[in-house]
């Protein structure tokens, strides 16, 4: 058999069968995490694997491939059931500025405590853009204010989830 094709088929019954016990190495997560053994001369593969397929970048995204336990779409899903679940409490937090449902989303949207207190009050004064009539959804509401934060540097600096 030719060496060009054998290599790869022993490689890659190496580390399928230590896939399951491996944790991500050097080369980070995505698809060459789960099948490259957390071995330094193998991590080569499991980056170039990851490049190859971009599986890194749809992992990070999707929190799947051993990227992370959430992801960005788990995230915005997240704050979508919260806001639809707590609608007449953030509005009614938003309006005064405070309140344990204000405090809830801050927490989602991922922001240092040292902005969550400015964070109360920007809700308090945008919360006629944020609500602009009654019949205003609760994701309206939310990306709504979310266009509102990510257009201040401070919000974006200190909160990871906008």
């Amino acid at each position: 058999m030719n060496r060009l094709v054998a290599f790869p088929l022993v490689l890659a019954a190496l580390t399928f069968s230590n896939a399951a016990l491996a944790n991500y190495g050097s080369a980070g997560c995505g698809l060459g995490s789960l099948i490259i053994k957390d071995d330094n001369m193998l991590q080569l593969f499991a980056g170039t694997t990851n490049g190859t397929f971009a599986s890194q970048t749809f992992g990070i995204t999707f929190g799947t491939s051993n990227c992370t336990t959430g992801g960005i779409v788990r995230a915005d899903k997240e704050q979508e059931a919260f806001a639809e679940a707590n609608l007449d409490a953030l509005r009614r937090d938003m309006a005064r500025g405070q309140g344990e449902h204000l405090v809830a989303l801050a927490s989602l949207l991922e922001c240092e405590d040292e902005v969550r207190t400015d964070l109360y009050a920007f809700t308090q004064d945008r919360y006629e853009s944020v609500f602009p009539s009654e019949d205003t959804t609760a994701l309206q509401a939310l990306y709504m204010l979310k266009i509102q934060l990510s257009q201040d540097p401070t919000f974006v600096k200190e909160c990871g989830r906008i």
